[in-house]
């Protein structure tokens, strides 16, 4: 089980299939011109939520087939169908057999290799399924099979970065330092944004003694990570063993910036000022570093007792069944795809993937309830999710339960004031329920400070139109016009607006 858990997959290392969306359906036009505008916004808006959706999303293959976005267009419904919605669940967690938690966790682990061995036979000659099925052998510290199969995906498409950063990972467990740095250094030279791969990098020359080359992969991940406190841990080390004290104490001092608690920051500091004469900066740091050290193992024992091994693994499982489901639905097999992704659900509460896709995979079937039902779950797993609010505001709106759509506009707006859709969004709301226009008008606006698009023009003019404001209505117009020349349902909005002046 130890060398399981070392090497589950981790952060954003983990390789994702990315997605890509067909042309959305149109709405259906209004009686009125005016409306029929502002609600043929709404694919765009989608749209915009969608390309959200997929950044959620961890490291993604650049090669995996594409999958369909949702449709903004939803049956329409009454608050009436709110018994519906309760009545058809998404799967929750199963009870659990009658087996004891180690019995359950084989059972489950097993069931994970079987998927993967079955999609494997199923698209033998697919380079997706040959990295999940490394993946899934990675999952369970079986690095020699993992190896096999991920240099097969590689074999199979030898532009996978993905596989590539994979490859560099088993090497590096087993010690093979040579041919993990050229693995890294492959993965980078096909996707030089690779996340850590420099760090990866700089880890397996720094180990070879290459130090010179080490430092640049380190330098070049500082530039790029957010919180690079390892590398500059590391580039302490690698100054440390080239007797380069002066540099090795200030990328020390740098890392403990970013990472108070960092323990093995702390050791080196202690020896570089040691080597630099700075004997009572030595001395503090060493006592610091021995209180962070005790600190760790009482939270070493402390996790070893609440660990629940069976939880990884439930985890880890949903994580291969999630995955594996993005390639059933890229081949067209929806149905399981959806039965993979149900599984995933009810074994992780807190995995956001399967649920995303299965939100997306409800909306595309025509079951709106359900795809509500679980961006509200995505809501309770992460309440700053935009993109889950916003949603919720467009499928209730749909649904004509429109306080519960304004309820979730509102909250697009509080987690991301810096983008337009929330506001934009919310002002289409109040014109489509002949509410306030003024207020339109200023969520228009502000919707335009945030991004000065056709589209947030034409819904000014709209608001501004209900408003009484012609003029307004026409310059906001002719900007939108000047944006999209060829939009002539802009043009037509002109002209109706021009003649009742």
């Amino acid at each position: 089980m130890t060398k399981r858990k070392a090497t589950r997959r981790r952060g954003p290392a983990k390789a994702r299939a990315r997605r890509a969306k067909p042309p959305v359906r149109a709405v259906r036009p209004k009686k009125r011109l005016v409306v029929g505008t502002v609600l043929c916004g709404t694919v765009a808006v989608v749209c915009t939520a969608a390309a959200l959706l997929w950044r959620a999303r961890r490291t993604q293959d650049a090669e995996q087939p594409q999958r369909a976005a949702a449709p903004d267009v939803l049956p329409e419904q009454s608050p009436s169908d709110e018994s519906a919605e309760s009545a058809a669940p998404v799967p929750q967690a199963p009870a659990e057999p009658a087996l004891s938690p180690e019995e359950w966790d084989r059972a489950l682990r097993q069931e994970q290799m079987a998927v993967a061995r079955e999609l494997i036979a199923a698209l033998p000659d697919d380079s997706n399924a040959a990295f999940l099925m490394g993946m899934a052998a990675l999952e369970q510290g079986d690095v020699d099979l993992a190896t096999q199969h991920l240099q097969r995906a590689l074999t199979l498409q030898p532009n996978r970065a993905d596989a590539c950063d994979h490859l560099g990972r088993t090497a590096l467990l087993q010690g093979d330092y040579d041919k993990a740095a050229a693995m890294f250094q492959k993965a980078l030279e096909i996707d030089p944004g690779a996340a850590g791969a420099y760090f990866r990098l700089g880890k397996a020359l720094l180990f070879l003694r290459r130090h010179k080359e080490a430092i640049e992969a380190l330098e070049k991940d500082i530039e790029l990570t957010p919180q690079p406190g390892e590398s500059h841990c590391l580039l302490g080390e690698a100054y440390l063993q080239l007797q380069e004290y002066e540099e090795a104490r200030d990328h020390y001092e740098a890392a403990i910036r970013i990472k108070p608690d960092f323990t093995k920051a702390y050791y080196g500091l202690a020896t570089a000022c040691a080597r630099l004469g700075l004997e009572e900066q030595s001395r503090q740091c060493r006592a610091k570093f021995k209180e962070l050290e005790a600190e760790d193992r009482r939270a070493g024992r402390h996790w070893r007792r609440v660990l629940d091994p069976l939880q990884g693994t439930r985890e880890s499982v949903a994580h291969t069944h999630t995955d594996i489901g993005r390639v059933y639905r890229a081949r067209g097999d929806v149905d399981r795809a959806r039965r993979l992704w149900e599984k995933a659900a009810s074994l992780d509460p807190n995995n956001i993937v399967c649920r995303l896709e299965l939100a997306t995979l409800y909306l595309q079937q025509q079951r709106p309830l359900d795809a509500l039902r679980l961006h509200r779950e995505l809501t309770r797993i992460d309440p700053n999710n935009g993109v889950s609010h916003y949603f919720i505001g467009t499928i209730s709106a749909q649904l004509h339960r429109f306080d519960d759509a304004e309820a979730a506009y509102k909250k697009v707006i509080e987690v991301a004031p810096e983008r337009a859709d929330g506001y934009r969004a919310l002002a289409q709301l109040y014109l489509q329920t002949d509410r306030d226009p003024g207020q339109a008008c200023g969520l228009a606006a502000r919707a335009i400070q945030r991004e000065p698009s056709a589209l947030n023009y034409s819904v000014l003019a709209a608001a501004c139109d209900r408003s009484g404001d012609r003029a307004g209505a026409l310059a906001a117009l002719e900007q939108a016009i000047k944006l999209e020349p060829g939009n002539d349902r802009y043009r037509a909005m002109y002209d109706s607006i021009k003649r009742r002046q």
